[in-house]
């Protein structure tokens, strides 16, 4: 054990980003917490872009975290953390978007008849954050992935080219294309939105 570690973890501002990963794969909750909290406004935005429904969203960041914390020993220290947690959210999303798919076309099968909006449907009707999650799902997965985590993960390209094992010329090409495709599909949806920001421009 560390000498002095349980009282220095009161305080994340004396630690590493490296210690708080050891310490958690320790045992040490404390330090997870603490590891992660500079980065759940990151993944909220990845997750709610990705899926374009606040209740879907909200149970990818659950899970996300989960997952972080099971998989940290997977970790590369050296390499970016925040790339490390991106991309797990990013994955996530899309694996629980296709689960919801799949269940609302169950119950389109199930009962013909037209299914009321539940509150979650409701609390998500944004049609701008619905139209860009389709135009997301509907691009090929790396692209979909390199992207989510350039606009609304914020990482760089050389994070990009880590956080996905690709290269840093191969992930500019990816975000190109995509920011390209995405204003594309999304170009008649924003001219009725007088007003509305092209998400692709987002820098």
């Amino acid at each position: 054990m560390t000498q002095g570690a349980p009282a220095a973890l009161d305080d994340p501002a004396t630690h590493t980003e490296a210690e708080l990963v050891a310490a958690v794969i320790d045992g040490d909750s404390q330090a997870f917490a603490m590891l992660i909290k500079p980065h759940l406004g990151l993944i909220y935005r990845v997750t709610t872009r990705a899926t374009g429904n606040l209740a879907l969203a909200e149970d990818a960041m659950q899970e996300t975290l989960a997952i972080v914390h099971r998989r940290l020993f997977r970790y590369r220290p050296g390499t970016s953390f925040k790339g490390f947690v991106a991309a797990i959210a990013v994955k996530r999303a899309r694996t629980l978007l296709r689960s919801e798919a799949r269940r609302r076309r169950r119950e389109e099968l199930a009962s013909p008849g037209e299914t009321p909006p539940t509150p979650a449907d409701l609390a998500a009707a944004n049609e701008t954050a619905r139209a860009i999650a389709r135009a997301l799902n509907a691009m090929p997965r790396k692209r979909q992935e390199v992207l989510l985590l350039r606009l609304d993960g914020g990482l760089g390209y050389d994070e990009i080219a880590q956080a996905t094992d690709t290269t840093e010329g191969s992930a500019r090409v990816l975000v190109h294309l995509g920011l390209r495709e995405l204003k594309a599909t999304l170009a008649p949806h924003l001219e009725t939105e007088r007003g509305d920001p092209d998400p692709g421009e987002r820098r």
